[in-house]
């Protein structure tokens, strides 16, 4: 995303190659900016739904590279002439980048102020105050590829953030190496350096994908593969048009088979390999990177880059899925970063203290004075993200009823969190409440979610606790085995499922989202890698649901109803363009279609083991309706996640339970 133009200072390294060297790094590439097109079309290809275009988020690492080169010619042309500085070097950064994303982020700040509820709008407040800090890709530990990134209206800002932080960290490396050292150890050193970082990256990504995403000291050896291809002696040219066409085939190729699982990794190898060799190969005269259409991309990529994010996301929420929809983002991201280019970014690309100019730049900006007064707005920018938090999104400007249901889908269930983990580590045993445990509650993000209604239909006159303990995207099964290598569900499942199969006189009751087990195919047996099978699942569900009923009185809740949108969040928008607008809900008949896998899936397992059925649908729907919310209020704080006030609306189905200590439930109704 590296902003600069292609051009790098001429370096003066007395060797035999010296013409050629110079000819390659003092000459404008359009090669470069040839890449650079190429990586925006790949970015904007996967985020606008291209299909077929699996691999189009790896035109990041092909960035990452250029960056890596660009940087490296900067940093090394200034050492060899004995004009570098490191705080020139930063000034430089600012003034290059700083300009584009402080509009940018002002703008985005702006428009959620009308457009979002109060919730998103401090979630957007957070995500700006990190984005101007530079440190957006430390904050986020959202699953890039997830579903549950329709309110990171800043996700992209990671890939800035990251290259920032190698920006800080680079040059101080390069300045002592040469100085210490000498110039003939820049080379193996970084070697050294990329080789540990790529294995970290190899060795995270089966561990904890997430950080490996995201993180500078897996991703870094990305920028210094582009650095090594700057140090490296001039490819011959009789190579270069063979090098270029395999660069460009596996560019192409990643387009197609890079696949999200197991990203980056190994397979991080076939972007960052292809760009080194199109950059080796130097083709200044190709057709294939030099033509007008790629000049003009590759030069606005970095605004392009900024502006199509938000404008994805928002098609995606709007459902704007047809192709007139698809050119109309499109369009706008072009658009929108042509604007920011030439207006914005043209302002700081003039003639500076040490920065190359570009023909047709202003003046306006220049020097260190400039570069601390886009610190200082950045600063500003990042002030108003934090107020924006602190005032839970200006909740202000809204209607109390707003607020109450802001405060609805914040209320966090009455359980310690230690009971409950979201990834990592296993949670510890947890018993709420005071006496002898009267009931067993296990299971996912959705056992969480009920724990409110099962605690209010415990009789307080039985001086019982609540032995609870949940894990996220876990199903309770023995030897299930989440696909999600940071998720430790195998042992949580093996630490608490077989001590429940020993005999008992209290229940227990399962409790997980069933649905999405079978239709996201993220839980396996034998290892992650297995394939999977839902007659598998099926089956293994049966087995637990059995050993557990062996052991003494279990039950198993039937699916809640889910939605296609946020309810609380959705309600929020309805009720501040219509005051008086209905409550949310689907009918009872399409809840039970969309959940009837699972249904039948755990009715095949009750009728099988003898196990009682509690069936949420009989207090969250009403006369063939069920609600999403109820006068005024949310019962969902997400699409499936109950609100601790829509939990308890299920105490009377979670009564027949506890009430007797083990009793068997009302019968769940049958579609």
């Amino acid at each position: 995303m590296n902003s600069d133009s292609p051009t790098l200072p001429q370096a003066g390294a007395p060797d035999a190659n010296s013409g050629d060297r110079q000819v390659r790094r003092s000459a404008f590439r359009p090669d470069i900016n040839g890449l650079r097109a190429f990586a925006i079309l790949a970015v904007l290809a996967f985020h606008f739904r291209l299909p077929g275009v699996s691999g189009g988020f790896a035109g990041v690492d092909v960035f990452f590279v250029i960056s890596g080169y660009l940087m490296t010619g900067i940093v090394v042309g200034r050492l060899e002439r004995g004009t570098f500085s490191v705080i020139d070097f930063y000034v430089d950064r600012v003034r290059r980048i700083v300009p584009a994303l402080l509009v940018f982020l002002l703008a985005v700040l702006a428009a959620g102020a009308f457009y979002l509820v109060p919730g998103e709008f401090a979630v957007l407040g957070k995500n700006v105050a990190t984005s101007a800090a530079f440190a957006s890709n430390l904050r986020f530990r959202t699953d890039y590829f997830g579903s549950n990134i329709d309110q990171e209206w800043l996700l992209h800002t990671w890939s800035l953030s990251l290259e920032w932080q190698f920006y800080m960290i680079f040059p101080v490396v390069m300045l002592l190496i040469w100085r210490w050292l000498g110039r003939r150890w820049l080379v193996p050193l970084l070697a050294l350096g990329g080789l540990a970082s790529l294995a970290l990256s190899i060795w995270l990504t089966g561990w904890m994908p997430t950080a490996a995403f995201y993180l500078l000291p897996s991703r870094g050896w990305e920028l210094i593969a582009g650095g090594l291809v700057y140090l490296a002696p001039p490819m011959p040219r009789r190579w270069s048009r063979a090098a270029q066409l395999a660069g460009l085939a596996l560019l192409a190729l990643m387009m197609f088979v890079v696949t999200e699982k197991g990203w980056p990794g190994v397979q991080a190898l076939l972007p960052v390999t292809g760009t080194m060799l199109v950059i080796a190969a130097a083709r200044t005269d190709s057709r294939v990177t030099g033509n007008r259409l790629c000049a003009w991309i590759g030069l606005n990529s970095y605004s392009i880059y900024l502006w199509h994010w938000p404008i994805a996301l928002l098609m995606e929420r709007a459902g704007a899925g047809q192709w007139y929809w698809l050119l109309a983002g499109l369009s706008a991201s072009f658009l929108l970063g042509h604007l920011s280019y030439r207006f914005v970014e043209g302002l700081t690309r003039g003639k500076g203290k040490s920065a190359a100019a570009v023909p047709g730049g202003s003046r306006l900006w220049t020097g260190r004075a400039d570069a601390i007064g886009l610190v200082l707005g950045m600063a500003v920018v990042a002030g108003l993200g934090v107020a924006t938090v602190r005032s839970n999104g200006w909740l202000s400007r809204f209607a109390p009823t707003i607020a109450q249901i802001d405060r609805d889908a914040a209320e966090v269930a009455p359980f310690p969190r230690a009971c409950f983990s979201v990834v990592g580590a296993v949670p510890q045993p947890c018993r709420i409440g005071d006496g002898p445990v009267g009931v067993h509650l296990i299971g996912d993000s959705h056992a969480a979610a009920v724990f409110a209604g099962l605690q209010v239909a415990l009789p307080a006159e039985a001086d019982r606790s609540i032995a609870f303990n949940a894990y996220a995207a876990c199903m309770p099964v023995l030897d299930g085995v989440s696909t999600d290598p940071q998720n430790r569900c195998e042992q949580f499942n093996r630490r608490y499922l077989p001590p429940l199969m020993e005999p008992r006189a209290e229940p227990v009751v399962l409790v997980a989202n069933w649905q999405a087990y079978l239709e996201g195919k993220s839980i396996v047996f034998g290892d992650r890698h297995a394939a999977f099978s839902a007659a598998t699942l099926s089956r293994e569900l049966n087995r637990t649901a059995c050993a557990l009923a062996r052991g003494g009185p279990t039950y198993i809740m039937l699916p809640v109803p889910s939605y296609p949108y946020r309810v609380a969040r959705e309600l929020q928008q309805r009720l501040i363009a219509d005051p008086a607008a209905d409550d949310l809900g689907q009918s009872l008949e399409a809840h039970v279609r969309s959940k009837a896998r699972a249904i039948a899936m755990i009715r095949s397992a009750a009728a099988s083991c003898g196990v009682g059925l509690l069936d949420p649908a009989t207090e969250l729907c009403r006369g063939g309706r069920c609600l999403a919310s109820s006068k005024g209020r949310p019962l969902y704080y997400d699409r499936g996640h109950l609100t601790v006030h829509g939990a308890k609306r299920l105490a009377p189905m979670f009564a027949p339970v506890v009430g007797g200590g083990a009793q068997q439930a009302k019968p769940a109704a049958r579609p």
